[in-house]
């Protein structure tokens, strides 16, 4: 949380996966979006946040929602460098047994910042647009 406060940005809403709610072992069985919404100190400053909690969609939902978001979106080529690489790189996993595509997409270093993007989509496409702005 310290590093989105850092960076200077002033962020609109924060977003996590449907499973942000699953309770955690370790934290009196907190959930994820519970211990965020309480915050962390770090420094001596507490830093906190609200997530609002992405539908769960299957993955080819979602990759269908980044396709029809995509076109809409302009990203900074320098500060999007990496997030734009890993969604150049993202593909489907080859199956050397049976010589085809799975159903699935490969797990390599690009899926963490594809999937953050495709939850993104999902989370934006089912929210009402207007004009260049959604609410």
């Amino acid at each position: 949380m310290k590093v989105l406060k850092d960076r200077g940005y002033e962020y609109g809403e924060h977003w996590g996966p449907h499973d942000i709610e699953n309770r955690e072992f370790g934290s009196d069985a907190k959930s994820r979006k519970e211990l965020a919404r309480e915050g962390y100190e770090i420094d001596g400053q507490v830093y906190s946040m609200t997530f609002k909690v992405v539908p769960k969609v299957g993955v080819d939902t979602g990759i269908e929602s980044v396709r029809e978001i995509l076109p809409k979106c302009v990203f900074d080529d320098e500060k999007c460098a990496e997030g734009i690489s890993h969604l150049e790189g993202y593909r489907k996993e080859w199956d050397d047994k049976r010589g085809c595509w799975k159903d699935r997409p490969l797990h390599d270093h690009t899926s963490h910042g594809s999937d953050g993007f495709r939850y993104f989509a999902v989370a934006k496409n089912n929210h009402k647009q207007v004009g260049a702005v959604f609410f």
